[in-house]
């Protein structure tokens, strides 16, 4: 790396911190200058590296102590032979960092992204990991693909890497997603471990869902109510007409059979409910009040009859 800074100032902490204090540090800056949540921003990659440097050398007491005394973690003169380093490379799958007997940074690693977590380690079998994912309420419903980094231990190495993954039609909050082997190896050799997707969904801006059915607030006017009107509402689909029958009340809901989301397990989709809401005009003329008041008095009535046994 070009930089080399001093390895407490990178990680903002004091040269007598504690293990935990620089474990803290280091989580909470990788958290920040991560590359997966900082995609295409090279500011963000370098300082990501430099993070990393600092944080291996100073996590482990060897090589801490070494720095400490010579300014340096890499081996002196003297110096007993075959010990590991560290060193960031490029090569066609992205920054690699080879962390030599670094043990431990795996696990903080995987904590990095998103509540990202690598499972237990099965027998001759690699590490599980879980991200969490974010898509939009037309691709949970529709279904689609999404390329995301993720970032996983490969024999050794933590690579970061962008792949596609297949969004099923359906998925909901919590839903999860299995992509096979893309999870950790082992370095003996075992089966590669798998990627658990957890599906989070932005809200969308009108419709909303339950379970396999989706609702929409429609407005309509004193007049559609009164007299009945064909009106145009979206769907996830397209645009459908819904008939709204004359003396309808607020709150209704009429239903669009099939227009909801499809089911995960056999892909039978549920319904979309259009839930009328009776809207007043904001304004009104005085010919307009006088209207309405000759309509009072030509059509009485009182939908708050069943109330008056309650009053005192």
């Amino acid at each position: 790396m070009a930089s080399k800074r001093d390895y407490y100032e990178v990680l903002g902490v004091k040269r007598d911190a504690s293990k935990e204090d620089i474990k803290k540090a280091y989580r909470k800056l990788a958290r920040r200058y991560h590359p997966d949540l900082n995609p295409g921003n090279k500011e963000a990659e370098e300082r990501f590296k430099e993070i990393q440097e600092a944080y291996s050398i100073l996590s482990n007491d060897e090589k801490r102590k070494a720095y400490d005394t010579f300014g340096t973690a890499e081996p002196q003169p003297g110096a007993e032979a075959g010990r590991t380093t560290w060193r960031w490379q490029e090569g066609p799958e992205g920054f690699q960092f080879n962390f030599g007997d670094f043990s431990g940074f795996e696990d903080i690693l995987s904590d990095i992204f998103g509540g990202a977590r690598e499972g237990t380690r099965e027998r001759g079998r690699g590490r599980n990991i879980e991200y969490q994912i974010e898509i939009d309420f037309e691709t949970a419903i529709k279904g689609g693909t999404r390329d995301i980094s993720i970032t996983r231990d490969v024999g050794g190495k933590i690579l970061t890497e962008t792949i596609s993954v297949r969004i099923p039609a359906g998925v909901d909050n919590g839903s999860r997603i299995r992509v096979p082997g893309k999870g950790g190896e082992t370095r003996r050799g075992g089966d590669v471990g798998d990627l658990y997707l957890t599906v989070k969904v932005r809200p969308h801006p009108i419709f909303q869902r339950n379970q396999n059915d989706i609702y929409l607030e429609l407005p309509i006017t004193i007049y559609e109510a009164a007299l009945g009107a064909r009106i145009s509402v979206p769907t996830i689909d397209g645009t459908a007409v819904v008939t709204i029958p004359p003396g309808v009340q607020s709150g209704t809901k009429l239903r669009l059979r099939g227009k909801g989301v499809p089911n995960l397990r056999n892909g039978e989709r549920g319904d979309q409910y259009v839930v009328v809401k009776v809207v007043l005009p904001e304004q009104m003329s005085e010919s307009a009040k006088k209207k309405f008041e000759d309509l009072a008095r030509t059509i009485p009535y009182n939908p708050r009859v069943y109330l008056e046994k309650y009053l005192r």
